[in-house]
């Protein structure tokens, strides 16, 4: 449904300027230049940390808690905001994330192409955002103001040199390991960090081996197979790291590729050593508290929970699939992406707004509040942010030197189906013998189909 509504966009995109001139009262676009004073009521999608509910939660939560620092970061970019701006007001609107939000948007832009006008100024999203952009759901944003925000995080974005949305923060996936359990175990400190692939494996038998022999609780890593994106999120690098992805360059689907069967295979091999209950259960906070617990070596996992962890619990890269490879496989994993709707009235003063969501003070206060990835070039390379957390500093060195880009690519039609048939397929790499080329050609069949 929502490819014949953008297609409609495209089609109609003359017929359709009129009309919305039509209900702006005749008013141009740029009556925020013409009259800087005018009053103005920004609709902006939100998700965490940007909480509509501020004012409740900084009354409710324990003070230091993950909400009331959200609570807080919101209370200071609202006011930040309007100390700049007086006469425009921010009202966030939180449509949920995944799914929940992507049906919510085709509504938004099916009203839109209606002629009914469109109730947003800023949408938000983050493997649907790219197809938004190549559809025309966003207007061009200028580039020239957005030089401080890291190129890598808003590629999917940028469509024939033109940049269509920006990042208010971001992640990326990295090795975690526990120098306590490595230390017991007898690995030298100078291989806690594997290199390569066949070290990871190597380490993780290790640790496996002498937990089973020693009765410890622990294994040799923990492994995401909570069904759908999640678990995606974390099979990806591999895959990039062999070669492969979920689409190939052309946009076709390419699951079934001889490269994604060399990472599959290995995941196989590597989940031999993983903790079992954590193949089991479908949340991820579970993992992370599994891991910080003391329950595995490694984790492959992004930095949102080293804000937290303990001294013993260190990041690192990812490690490469040979030593020779010159393949970075990363992916961006919470990249909350914004743009601005074509059919938004107030375009200048959004992206004023993106702008200033964008800048070193917004994204300094972004990161000592919430811990997620600034995507300022500036505060990223500064002294002062290696000093806020330490365990996350890895990611930062890994972020600022790059090499990588893009996210997870998004399906637009039957992604429900199609990702719970991923969820199971890669269930089914982990936890079984399965023929993992039969399993990839029927999952690529799968989705083939449903993508129709």
């Amino acid at each position: 449904m929502l490819k014949k509504i953008l297609m409609l966009i495209l089609c109609i995109a003359v017929v359709f300027s009129t009309v919305a001139c039509g209900n702006n009262g005749g008013q141009s676009d740029g009556g925020n230049e013409e009259n800087p004073n005018r009053q103005i009521t920004l609709r902006i999608e939100s998700a965490a940390p940007l909480r509509y509910n501020y004012p409740a939660l900084l009354n409710s939560e324990e003070e230091g808690s993950m909400l009331y620092n959200q609570a807080l970061f919101s209370k200071k970019v609202v006011e930040g905001f309007k100390a700049l701006y007086p006469n425009i007001n921010l009202q966030f609107i939180e449509h949920g994330w995944g799914d929940a939000l992507y049906q919510k948007q085709q509504l938004e832009i099916q009203a839109w192409v209606d002629g009914l006008g469109m109730s947003l100024d800023i949408m938000i999203g983050e493997p649907y955002m790219g197809f938004f952009a190549e559809n025309g759901v966003f207007a061009e944003l200028d580039a020239s103001k957005f030089t401080h925000v890291i190129e890598g995080a808003y590629s999917d974005m940028k469509i024939d040199g033109k940049l269509y949305g920006v990042p208010m923060c971001t992640g990326i996936m990295g090795l975690q390991y526990n120098t306590q359990i490595l230390a017991e175990v007898g690995i030298p400190e100078d291989e806690w960090v594997p290199q390569t692939w066949a070290e990871l494996l190597e380490n993780s038998k290790k640790v496996s081996e002498y937990a089973e022999k020693n009765g410890k609780e622990y294994s040799g890593i923990m492994m995401n197979n909570v069904a759908g994106m999640s678990c995606a999120f974390r099979a990806l690098p591999f895959m990039r790291q062999a070669g492969g992805d979920i689409f190939d360059e052309n946009g076709g689907l390419a699951l079934n590729s001889e490269a994604n069967k060399e990472a599959f295979t290995y995941l196989r091999s590597l989940a031999k050593y993983a903790y079992k209950e954590g193949l089991t259960t479908g949340s991820e906070d579970y993992l992370q508290s599994y891991f910080v617990t003391g329950h595995a070596a490694y984790m492959v996992e992004g930095q949102w929970s080293m804000a937290t962890a303990p001294d013993h619990i260190k990041a690192a890269n990812l490690p490469k699939k040979e030593a020779n490879s010159t393949v970075n496989g990363n992916v961006y994993c919470g990249n909350v992406l914004f743009g601005i709707t074509e059919g938004s009235k107030n375009k200048a003063a959004a992206e004023a707004f993106l702008e200033y969501l964008t800048s070193a003070e917004v994204q300094n206060w972004f990161y000592e509040l919430d811990g997620r990835l600034p995507i300022n070039k500036n505060v990223l390379s500064s002294a002062e942010i290696k000093e806020v957390y330490p365990n996350i500093n890895p990611y930062i060195d890994a972020l600022v030197a790059g090499g990588f880009e893009g996210g997870l690519s998004g399906f637009t039609t039957n992604a429900t189906d199609i990702w719970n048939k991923w969820g199971s397929f890669f269930k089914d790499v982990l936890t079984t013998e399965k023929d993992i080329s039969v399993l990839m050609t029927e999952t690529h069949n799968y989705i083939l189909d449903k993508m129709d």
